[in-house]
């Protein structure tokens, strides 16, 4: 299997502690600065691109055709914190088990915007209804459904509950326990992928008004009628059983081997057939 990683980055990306011959990936960069100072000897390909990520990574795959080639595509931020040895792991598991869309799961470290994505250390994947735009990987069938999707809006947020809707109820979508990484940027601290400047109401001086994330948001969720309610469906346990969330043994495993913080600021919610986390 043929697996790419393309990550739009800036000066401070930390893709480069993810190349080594030893990778089971090729990576690209699509560069968002301007004067780039790390090797660019040992990637498949080099996209320079001023704009927000989803700008960027649209412009790369609408400009280029040689990642049709590849089984598995992942579009991580450039500010996730993991090694070679961890992203083998990761795409070991993606084809094992045919998973449409899925992500690692964020370590105890990690800044995170949706708990449920938070690592699970009594699982080794658990099936979801989203996988976050900030670490998403797709199957080529997959990826040809959903990549035209890049130039719905600037932010990228919204997309994540879009790709499900296009795919359908039987998508196979997971969060991979068995490998966490780090992510190490505040959320929203690079402007919630459009940028550090954000302007969301009119100016004085002007009648134009540049949308928000969360404008962008409301516009793709009226669009295609979605709502964004993240769910756990069930799960792979250590000795290799999967379990429905609505098993008693699936929440006993799922309380017992959650992120801390889960339990100090969220209220967990067994509720028919899945798990809902509210703050």
């Amino acid at each position: 299997m043929k697996n790419l990683i393309v990550v739009r980055c800036g000066d401070n990306s930390l893709h480069e502690k993810w190349i080594s011959s030893e990778a089971n990936y090729d990576v690209v960069i699509s560069y968002f600065g301007n004067e780039p100072k790390f090797d660019l000897e040992n990637l498949r390909h080099f996209h320079s691109y001023k704009g927000s990520k989803w700008e960027g990574l649209n412009d790369f795959f609408q400009t280029n055709d040689f990642w049709r080639e590849y089984d598995a595509i992942w579009l991580p931020d450039d500010d996730i914190d993991t090694d070679v040895q961890s992203l083998n792991k990761f795409f070991e598991l993606f084809h094992e088990y045919q998973f449409d869309i899925a992500q690692p799961s964020l370590d105890e470290r990690s800044y995170f915007s949706w708990a449920i994505l938070l690592k699970n250390k009594n699982f080794k994947y658990r099936k979801t209804n989203f996988v976050e735009v900030m670490i998403p990987c797709f199957n080529k069938a997959t990826f040809n459904k959903i990549f035209h999707t890049f130039s719905e809006n600037k932010s990228g947020w919204g997309l994540d509950f879009l790709w499900p809707q296009i795919l359908g109820e039987q998508a196979n979508i997971a969060v991979i326990d068995e490998v966490a990484v780090f992510h190490t940027r505040p959320v929203g601290s690079a402007g919630s992928g459009m940028g550090k400047k954000i302007i969301s109401k009119k100016s004085f001086f002007s009648k134009n008004k540049t949308l928000s994330p969360m404008d962008e948001l409301k516009i793709l969720a009226k669009k295609y009628k979605f709502i964004q309610k993240e769910r756990c469906l069930g799960g792979m346990n250590w000795d290799g059983s999967y379990i429905e969330s609505d098993h008693v043994k699936f929440k006993q495993l799922y309380l017992a081997g959650c992120d801390i913080r889960l339990l100090e600021n969220y209220s967990i919610n067994f509720a028919l057939d899945n798990i809902e986390l509210t703050q």
